[in-house]
């Protein structure tokens, strides 16, 4: 992937956005992690540890082993944990596969769980997008159990915008530091000078008026002023008026929300099968296979 072609690509049109995956450096995966780990509000992290903790046996018993476990999206690896736990109660050894964009999650999670598991866990991260890297997965030999934690989860609409904007409205800033961590992240590597402080965050759930698609968040920073800021690494300069938007995704939304249905439509057009489902009142765990 192309940094500079992606920051450019963003950039250049009328509806200006910075990739979703670009606010994940070092300091916006410790701001994700802090948050995520702290805040009292954010429900769905908890949740998610909790489903897996109470089903992960459950799981295992039901694919074949031994296997690689590839982890996209790794992070700090926490809950992943509860799968190599588990596994190793079986087998005496484990090849784990940690994946991430963030070189330093890759290493400081490739680090921590070799000093726990010692020479029972043979690690082999990848750093890249997903569109690089799920090839690479897909190459390796032998059976794979690939693991994607918080890549979808669910809620029943009915409650989704009241609880979300709970959320939204108690997050004490660390939304706001994580997300305006791209224009931190332009400045210190692409030579930007972006006015942090003329920039603010917000979001919106929205929900799609097509009953087989999920809802989502969008997200963006709004320009306080009219200004203009140069970008010397991508040899350009940027204008903003007062009141537009920096959209902080490609397409727009994030955090997509699903009902068992749409869960069914999309991996039905996916070309995958549902194994087995467990779910909880906030999120739910599936384990797929090929069709």
């Amino acid at each position: 992937m192309d940094v500079v072609e992606e920051l450019k690509r963003g950039l250049i049109g009328s509806k200006k956005f910075v990739p979703f995956w670009y606010k994940f450096d070092e300091t916006g995966c410790n701001y994700y992690n802090e948050n995520i780990q702290h805040n009292e509000y954010y429900y769905l992290h908890k949740s998610e540890k909790q489903l897996i903790s109470e089903n992960v046996l459950d799981l295992m018993n039901t694919v074949t082993q031994p296997f690689l476990l590839a982890d996209l999206g790794c992070g700090t690896a926490e809950k992943t944990k509860y799968f190599i736990d588990e596994y190793l109660t079986k087998e005496s050894t484990l090849t784990y596969m940690p994946v991430d964009i963030c070189r330093d999650s890759v290493e400081t999670t490739s680090r921590t769980l070799s000093e726990t598991y010692a020479k029972r866990l043979t690690i082999d991260g990848i750093v890249g997008d997903y569109h690089t890297v799920i090839p690479k997965v897909l190459n390796y030999p032998g059976q794979k159990l690939i693991v994607w934690l918080s890549g979808l989860f669910n809620l029943p609409y009915s409650e989704q915008i009241a609880l979300l904007s709970l959320t939204s409205q108690r997050l004490n800033g660390f939304l706001a530091k994580v997300n305006l961590n791209v224009l931190h992240r332009l400045n210190k590597e692409m030579g930007a000078n972006f006015d942090v402080s003329q920039y603010k965050y917000e979001g919106e759930f929205i929900l799609d008026k097509d009953h087989t698609k999920p809802g989502n968040m969008h997200r963006w920073l709004r320009s306080l002023c009219k200004q203009t800021c140069s970008i010397d690494g991508l040899n350009m300069k940027v204008e903003f008026e007062k009141g537009e938007k920096l959209q902080l995704s490609e397409e727009g939304g994030t955090s997509y929300k699903y009902t068992e249905n749409q869960l069914n439509i999309l991996f039905e057009r996916s070309n995958l099968k549902i194994v087995k489902l467990w779910k909880n009142k906030h999120c739910a765990m599936v384990l797929l296979k090929t069709s």
